[in-house]
């Protein structure tokens, strides 16, 4: 009993049909008329017409209920080329066999015995519905064939197989399922050494270090440039803050002195600082930095010394030197508190006296601002505070950093006779060039001691005739 249907419901009433025969199948078996059929996987070529053509091969069998024997272009009923096998086996369909190498005494190998062109007629009448009629029957035949010499095939292992990552034959041309013998043996790859690479292997020429030297690598970017970017602004480990394991590089310098007394921590005692003076201080490279600290109210400015490689490590210590050594400007002993003028006046007397640790009389008899440290004065890193630099900036600038100071701690005696050393060396080294300038003040006044090498052009008065004549 059918379901009535209820007025104002969300479901569509039933329709009835008129009875009678079911509506006539369109000429085209359901297909539309231009459908050319599918195309053919035996031809190489891409593209939407690849491998289809437009007319059923003559002699083709009478359509099935599945299909017509008729398409849009029966008008030009013509007999068909030899067709390849499918997906490129390299023989045609419905040809006599031919002897190519891969035929053996009693087959192919591996037991394909017969060879497969035989076992494939080319009309291949149909039992595959809903395949166009250019590929009717014969398909029980080809698997017969194919799955008779398959089997031999399987249990002889596939001979002569082609070897992995081999990605063409000899000529272009395809090679047959049985792959018996043909290709070239895979040589090995000398480039590889002997193996492939895995892929998260790092090589030598894949990564290069942030911070390493030269003025090819990488850009240089204007401060402001860099704060537009939003750029990550990085800094070289080399000028960080020794860690705790002390498994890196690090610098130690005692600021009062100069910069020639840095030294880097994997350098022999008593060697100054060479190896990564140009590298870069910062990633990316910028031109300009700027340094602050909590102990001492000024800021260092930072420039590179050449703008092509951008601020480097030796540009960082060469301009906190030259601001330690800078004089102290009257407004800021004035804004200094009671107890930082007592440190300044302790400082003062220290530094220029003979302990150890300190220049001593090579100081400006006046204030300078090392003197504003105190006992602060070893160089302990530079470092990203963004809080900091709000609280004493009242902002966050582009490329600005803490220089940390660290307290001066009272020297080995190791640490004394390489300072005395160091500056019998360079007293040394002044007492030479001063007496190298006055020898040669000296010889340049004196007069010559050899006689001359060349003979007078002219030759003296005779005296004796002279006095004759008289």
């Amino acid at each position: 009993m059918g379901q009535q249907y209820v007025p104002g419901s969300y479901f569509i009433p039933p329709v009835a049909l008129p009875g009678g025969a079911t509506p006539m199948m369109q000429p085209n078996q359901g297909f539309s008329m231009d459908f050319t059929g599918f195309p053919n996987p035996g031809m190489t070529g891409g593209g939407s017409n690849a491998g289809g053509t437009p007319y059923v091969r003559a002699g083709a069998p009478q359509g099935t209920p599945y299909m017509g024997s008729q398409t849009g272009y029966s008008t030009f009923q013509q007999p068909l080329p030899p067709q390849g096998m499918p997906y490129g086996m390299g023989m045609p369909m419905g040809m006599p066999q031919y002897p190519t190498p891969f035929m053996m005494q009693g087959g192919l190998p591996g037991g394909m015995s017969g060879g497969m062109p035989g076992a494939m007629p080319g009309a291949m009448p149909g039992a595959m519905p809903g395949m166009p009629g250019g590929m009717g029957g014969g398909m029980a035949g080809m698997m017969g064939g194919m799955m008779g010499g398959m089997g031999g095939m399987m249990g002889g292992g596939m001979p002569g197989a082609m070897p992995a990552g081999y990605s063409f034959t000899p000529g272009g041309g395809t090679v047959p399922m049985g792959m018996g013998g043909g290709a070239p043996p895979l040589q090995q790859s000398h480039s590889g050494g002997g193996r492939m690479p895995h892929p998260k292997e790092k090589q030598p020429w894949d990564e290069l270090d942030k911070f390493i030297e030269g003025e090819d690598y990488g850009p240089v970017l204007k401060t402001m440039l860099a704060h537009r970017m939003k750029a990550k602004v990085e800094i070289n480990p080399l000028i960080l803050p020794p860690n705790d394991a002390l498994d890196r590089d690090y610098l130690k310098w005692n600021m009062l002195f100069p910069s020639g007394n840095c030294q880097r921590s994997s350098d022999r005692p008593g060697r100054s600082w060479h190896h990564g003076r140009n590298a870069p201080a910062t990633w990316p490279r910028v031109t300009k930095i700027r340094l602050i600290s909590r102990s001492f109210p000024w800021t260092i400015e930072v420039p590179a010394s050449d703008e092509a490689m951008g601020v480097t490590c030796g540009d960082v210590i060469e301009a906190i030197h030259e601001s330690m050594y800078a004089r102290l400007s009257q407004p800021q002993y004035d804004h200094a508190s009671r107890q930082q003028k007592r440190l300044l006046s302790e400082s003062f007397y220290h530094n220029r006296s003979t302990a150890h640790g300190v220049p001593g009389g090579r100081l400006q008899q006046t204030l300078l601002r090392c003197d504003w440290l105190g006992q602060d004065t070893m160089f302990g890193g530079v470092v990203d505070d963004p809080h900091l630099v709000r609280e004493m900036c009242r902002d966050v600038l582009p490329c600005t950093f803490e220089l940390k100071c660290v307290r001066r701690y009272p020297m080995s005696e190791a640490e004394m006779r390489e300072a005395e050393a160091r500056e019998r060396e360079a007293e040394e080294r002044t007492r030479r060039r001063s007496r190298s300038r006055a020898t040669s003040r000296a010889g340049s006044s004196r007069p010559p001691t050899r006689p001359p090498t060349r003979p007078p052009s002219r030759a003296p008065p005779d005296d004796s005739s002279s006095t004759t004549s008289d």
